[in-house]
């Protein structure tokens, strides 16, 4: 499944992946927290203030005082919707410049930005 967003200006056609066991079916709060992302994307993905801000502490010397274009250092791929019984988990997986073997995830926890880590740590 794909889904086209606008994410941070710019149009996207993004991967959608559930965590779910082989053979077991989505959970229905897996598909809740993908419609509510969705539906507040236009809110949530428009500022990139805070992965600017993450991609200038964390290589801050390769780029410089300021990200000019947020696109020469992220590229959003998918959507990875977490399995939580309490909580609408999903994290924005992004390709990221300095990290180009492991990337970047963007968590956004019941529509809001929460941590961004690296894809292996979620």
């Amino acid at each position: 499944m794909t889904k086209e967003m606008n994410i941070w200006g710019r149009d996207f056609e993004l991967e959608v992946v559930f965590d779910v066991y082989k053979g077991e079916e989505i959970l229905g709060i897996q598909k809740d927290a993908l419609d509510k992302f969705i539906e507040s994307a236009e809110d949530v993905l428009s500022d990139c203030s805070a992965i600017e801000k993450y991609c200038l502490e964390k290589n801050g010397e390769e780029i410089g005082d300021s990200v000019s274009n947020i696109f020469k250092y992220v590229i959003p791929t998918a959507l990875f919707v977490k399995r939580d019984e309490k909580r609408r988990i999903i994290d924005l997986l992004c390709n990221y410049r300095f990290d180009e073997e492991h990337g970047i995830a963007i968590v956004y926890e019941n529509e809001e930005l929460t941590a961004i880590v690296s894809q292996d740590d979620i």
